[in-house]
């Protein structure tokens, strides 16, 4: 079992006067699971399947960075592609999208993305 690792950044543009929520989507017929939290903080405030987290109003959000680590397990015989969706409520852009593949059925990808609000 391999593990293939991505560091993203990305950047938001959440709506000011809006409560921020996030759904994170694991596609391809692929298992896998989630942690959430602020960059400079060790407290979790998601891990595991993430749905609808309030994460806060867009004004609260401005200038933080949300760190989220994606771990894929590969379970789908019938490919190595590995996808997951990352939606955010009143931002822009809403949706990201990654894609990518591991070598090896059993395999895992893991993101470590940074979303930076502004």
């Amino acid at each position: 079992m391999a593990i293939k690792k991505s560091v993203k950044n990305v950047t938001l543009k959440a709506a000011p006067d809006e409560q921020v929520f996030l759904t994170i989507t694991i596609g391809n017929a692929q298992i896998g699971g989630s942690v959430v939290k602020f960059k400079g903080s060790s407290t979790i405030i998601g891990k595991g399947e993430i749905k609808n987290l309030k994460l806060g109003s867009g004004m609260d959000l401005s200038g933080r960075a949300l760190k989220v680590v994606t771990n894929i397990l590969d379970v789908n015989e019938q490919t190595n592609g590995i996808v997951v969706t990352y939606f955010f409520h009143a931002c822009t852009p809403q949706v990201t999208v990654f894609h990518d593949t591991v070598d090896n059925d059993g395999d895992i990808f893991s993101y470590q993305i940074d979303f930076n609000f502004k």
